[in-house]
């Protein structure tokens, strides 16, 4: 198992925020923002987060903050899918912060705070117009798991060690 390195970036600060602040409400419209202009549209299974899914013991969202403005810049949450399971959603890094590493950072994180949770094994879902997420997974371990005949979504899985 390759376990993604979590060296933080130089300014900015990673901390567990609850999905109904303002925080992680920013990085969650800017993500699904980024999604509506890549793919058109929402697919119908990324709608209806709640916070409730972000709720330790069932699940987490991280956001990281720039040390200067204190503004979100980047974050990710899981949830509880199943007896281990967890599933990743909405890992979004502000566009100026990207090819800082933020990214590999902030999954390093939550691999950390998925296995507090008691959770083994995480799954998330992107698609061929997010190049750079694909990077992220195939190079931090994880495993594509099913592709969908027309090229979208991609499943990736990783376990926790």
């Amino acid at each position: 198992m390759t376990r993604s390195p979590s060296v933080q970036p130089a300014g900015v600060t990673m901390d567990r925020e609850a999905y109904d602040t303002a925080g992680p409400r920013w990085v969650v419209t800017c993500a699904e923002a980024e999604l509506v202009e890549r793919y058109g549209r929402l697919d119908e299974s990324e709608l209806g987060l709640t916070a409730t899914m972000f709720e330790p013991p069932g699940g987490i969202f991280l956001v990281a903050r720039s040390d200067e403005t204190q503004r979100p810049v980047a974050g990710v949450g899981v949830r509880s899918v199943g007896p281990a399971l967890g599933e990743v959603k909405r890992l979004w890094v502000d566009p100026g912060w990207r090819g800082q590493g933020l990214g590999r950072c902030l999954m390093g994180a939550l691999e950390d705070a998925a296995r507090a949770l008691g959770l083994t094994t995480l799954q998330l879902g992107t698609g061929e117009r997010q190049p750079e997420a694909v990077g992220l997974y195939e190079s931090s371990g994880w495993v594509r798991l099913h592709v969908d005949a027309d090229g979208r979504p991609i499943r990736f899985g990783k376990q926790l060690g």
